[in-house]
């Protein structure tokens, strides 16, 4: 057996340390997985994310959503009775 040694921010940790917990794991059954999987997989467990914190997929379906038809409105006045019709 061995030991590592890993620094990170406290915020991280404890961010981490909940997510284990309220899987009913602890932090170092949670690494012990991580290594496990790369040295039986040889591929990271985890999927590749964009600087938004999204995967590729959702990056690209909340693109495609948010580029949807869109309602103009003249006036507040015009809007309140559209909404009221639905």
């Amino acid at each position: 057996m061995t030991t590592i040694h890993l620094r990170v921010p406290d915020d991280l940790k404890e961010a981490a340390q909940a997510v284990a917990e309220a899987n009913g794991l602890d932090l170092s059954t949670i690494m012990r997985m991580f290594l496990n999987h790369l040295k039986v997989r040889g591929t990271i467990p985890l999927p590749s994310l964009t600087v938004n914190g999204y995967t590729e997929e959702e990056e690209a379906e909340i693109l495609r959503r948010s580029a949807g038809p869109t309602v103009k409105f003249r006036n507040v006045k015009e809007a309140i009775k559209h909404f009221r019709k639905k």
